[in-house]
């Protein structure tokens, strides 16, 4: 049984894979929750709660981010830099799992350099791709422990 609350940011500026992987999640039965936002400068309000996202109540900080590379304006790789070296003790350490439709290997060796947990990449067929968000589901929210975020700034 999934960890109560387990709750996953998807940052996605594909419409169709977000709306999959939503429905993927949903259709589990794991009790996990999906938040969409649709570029690395809507996660980046997000997460420093700017704006909309400013009531944590309705917009909790996410257990796990799962992160689409190749998004314009501000791509997942300038993300990471921003989450890893800018966003905050608070938040820095969340984990990552990156979903992409690349496989090269200058960009899975550029996210693992910037501290991403995992690499996936997006199958092509329609069957395998739900049965990875299935089983991403799974091991997120029933196999793994993962940090929780403080709503309190870092102190120096």
């Amino acid at each position: 049984m999934a960890k109560k609350g387990t709750m996953f940011l998807l940052v996605e500026d594909d419409r169709n894979d977000a709306f999959i992987i939503e429905q993927e999640f949903k259709r589990s039965g794991q009790g996990v929750r999906v938040v969409i936002v649709h570029d690395g400068i809507e996660a980046r309000r997000y997460l420093e709660g700017d704006g909309q996202y400013s009531d944590r109540e309705k917009f909790a900080l996410p257990d796990v981010i799962l992160l689409d590379l190749k998004m314009p304006r501000f791509s997942g790789f300038d993300f990471l830099e921003w989450l890893r070296y800018k966003g905050g003790a608070n938040i820095s350490w969340t984990p990552v799992v990156v979903i992409s439709s690349s496989n090269l290997q200058k960009d899975v060796d550029r996210a693992y350099a910037l501290g991403v947990n995992s690499y996936l990449v997006k199958p092509v067929e329609w069957k395998q791709f739900r049965e990875r968000i299935k089983a991403l589901g799974a091991y997120w929210s029933e196999h793994v422990e993962t940090p929780r975020p403080s709503l309190q700034p870092a102190r120096a």
